[in-house]
């Protein structure tokens, strides 16, 4: 493309009518129009490719008179031919009349029986040129009065006739060529003036970028056209912004932009200047049923406006920043999280054609650019939904008893073991191993325990609470449980069927990480307002799949009577002494067989399914009562005894 505007051809301007007629002085004879055949064209109108219109006209020096121009042309010596044939045929009635008056008379002195009087035309002459005939009928002759024309009168009457009939058809025929040489000089005198509007000027209804032509020389078209676009494209601005007050500015020389003007002038001139003057003459009558409307040809550099919008769309364009998880032993599970920020995207292919189209029509505006956002790959939510918190379960210590303080202490230090724990993806966990022996050295201080089905005193006494309450988190994070042993009786702070025993010896609790990722548990103690304390699990991991949680519910099934009282000798003296005192140790206590079902439930919290896992039954347990074992002395009466 070239960096200047095309330059535009111009034109030599034709000389105006008037100084020509002052150069080549006219004849004072009047103009005389020839009348040729349809297709000829007089010397005044243009050839084909002459430009100039009717500038060309064919001139006369005053005065001057050329041979040719005395002379009759062939077309004059005909039509004087004609016209004088024309007067003739005019006069041939009275000559006629002569002619047969003397036949007449010729035919009376042979003897004829009567007379034939012949029609005389007496033609007088009016001072106005005109003629008034008069004819005078001669009787009728009668069939026998007749005379037979002889054969020299017959001949001589069909000469006559001939002569006659000749004469009218050549009077015709000149009538017919003046009236076809006065309608062809009409359209001639109509194609002369059509063409002459547009001599050395553009026609009437010619138009470039809505600007009218008419009159105007090619040069003077070319400067005002010129003086348009050179201005359009000074105005031209097209500017690109964004919501955050950022704009960028797209000129006309930005784009080395420039107008063909020539070129579209040059096709304008050629209507009614170019071809034949009837081809001409079409043109221009053309213009008065639908206008001649044409636009300069815009040109610009269209790499330019991709530089400027690649340019504009590096700036814009900001890549998305994912989220990342960070190891933080100040939280649990022990990470932080940084917040994934979107990028942003600009289409420069939309908007290339946009501006396309704006600078096509040279249509300044601003035009507000909307990027595409772009989502981070990896977000904060995407992270933290990766690890949530799977379940969560705590129990309530009970305050009753001498060894209440105790208990609290060995659930404590129970508890705290697991606190933090994480385990690995196929990982087993034993309870006991993780809280270690229950023994003073290990800070476990003496406390109940349910020990072979009744409460004794024990080191970490309160311990199976933290393993009944470790039991139910976990079924309730989904996780498998391997071992788990049922309470030889009902434990008070869970239900019946979802306790788990533990003892240093002889049971265990435990369960295996099967969600296919690290879980995370968090445990502890906190107390509630009315100041009751509470154990707690909490478990984070891998979502179910399914998004499933899991919970377990029982039902008594069964409910085993109260037994008979149970004496036992208290040989010991723990209780009583003697054998007439009694001591109940044990109240004894109802069995159940109980039911254990575990219960899937949706995201939403609707039941999916329930299937019976287990059944535990919990013996009955007779009442115990203690008796001494040492018999009372009877007292001797006072009047028995012996000093």
């Amino acid at each position: 493309m070239p960096d200047e505007m095309k330059t535009v051809r111009r034109r030599r301007r034709p000389q105006p009518a008037q100084q020509m007629e002052e150069e080549s002085p006219v004849s004072a004879q009047p103009m005389r129009i020839i009348v040729g055949e349809e297709n000829d064209e007089p010397d005044w109108m243009v050839s084909a490719g002459n430009i100039t219109g009717a500038a060309s006209r064919r001139t006369r020096q005053k005065g001057e008179e050329t041979g040719s121009s005395r002379a009759r042309t062939v077309t004059e010596a005909k039509a004087h031919k004609e016209s004088q044939a024309v007067l003739k045929l005019k006069k041939k009635p009275a000559e006629s009349d002569s002619s047969f008056r003397d036949s007449m008379r010729e035919g009376e002195t042979q003897g004829t029986a009567k007379k034939t009087q012949s029609t005389r035309t007496a033609v007088k002459r009016t001072p106005s040129a005109k003629r008034t005939t008069t004819v005078k009928r001669m009787p009728k002759r009668t069939p026998a009065k007749r005379k037979k024309l002889t054969k020299k009168e017959r001949e001589r009457r069909k000469k006559v006739f001939k002569r006659t009939a000749l004469l009218s058809l050549g009077a015709v025929l000149a009538v017919v060529i003046l009236a076809v040489g006065i309608i062809g000089g009409s359209r001639l005198l109509d194609i002369k003036k059509t063409l002459d509007v547009g001599n050395g000027v553009f026609y009437p209804n010619i138009f470039v970028n809505n600007i009218p032509l008419a009159g105007r020389t090619l040069d003077e078209a070319a400067t005002i056209v010129t003086q348009q676009v050179t201005a359009q494209i000074a105005s031209f601005k097209i500017t690109l912004r964004t919501q955050d007050g950022r704009s960028w500015d797209i000129t006309g020389s930005d784009l080395q932009m420039q107008y063909d003007v020539a070129d579209q002038l040059d096709q304008l001139w050629a209507i009614g200047h170019t071809g034949s003057s009837a081809e001409r003459y079409k043109q221009v009558k053309a213009l008065e049923e639908e206008p001649a409307i044409r636009y300069t040809t815009l040109s610009y550099d269209l790499s330019r406006v991709n530089q400027i919008l690649t340019q504009i769309k590096a700036e814009i364009d900001t890549p998305a920043v994912s989220a990342t998880r960070i190891d933080d032993s100040t939280q649990w599970p022990p990470f932080s999280y940084t917040d994934d920020v979107p990028g942003q995207t600009l289409d420069i292919t939309g908007l290339n054609e946009k501006i396309c189209g704006m600078v096509d029509r040279l249509e300044s505006g601003v035009v507000d650019l909307s990027p595409t956002p772009v989502e981070a790959t990896v977000t904060r939510e995407m992270l933290e939904g990766q690890i949530v918190k799977l379940s969560s379960f705590n129990t309530t210590i009970s305050k009753a008893g001498n060894y209440a303080e105790s208990k609290k202490e060995n659930i404590r230090i129970g508890t705290e073991k697991f606190n933090h724990l994480i385990i690995k993806s196929g990982e087993s966990v034993s309870f006991n191993k993780v809280t270690g022996k229950r023994t003073a050295a290990n800070g476990y201080q003496v406390a109940l325990e349910i020990a072979y089905g009744e409460y004794r005193e024990g080191y970490g006494g309160g311990i199976c609470q933290v393993s009944s309450t470790l039991y139910n988190a976990v079924v309730n994070a989904g996780l498998e449980v391997t071992k788990r042993t049922p309470h030889a009786i009902p434990s008070a702070y869970v239900d019946k069927g979802l306790d788990a025993t533990v003892s240093d010896d002889r049971y265990d609790f435990v369960f295996k990480n099967t969600t296919g990722a690290d879980i995370y548990l968090e445990a502890g103690l906190y107390k509630d307002n009315n100041n009751y304390w509470h154990t707690y699990f909490t478990i984070y991991g891998r979502p179910d799949p399914n998004g499933y949680t899991y919970k377990l519910e029982s039902q008594v099934k069964e409910t085993i009577p109260l037994p008979d009282p149970e004496y036992r000798q208290d040989t010991d003296g723990q209780y009583v002494i003697y054998d007439d005192e009694t001591y109940q140790s044990s109240e004894g206590r109802e069995g159940y067989v109980v039911d254990v079902y575990l219960v899937t439930l949706d995201a939403n919290g609707l039941e999916v399914s329930r299937e019976l896992t287990y059944t535990d039954t919990y013996k009955a347990s007779a009442p115990v009562i203690y008796v001494g074992v040492t018999p009372r002395e009877t007292p001797v009466p006072p009047e028995l005894s012996v000093d």
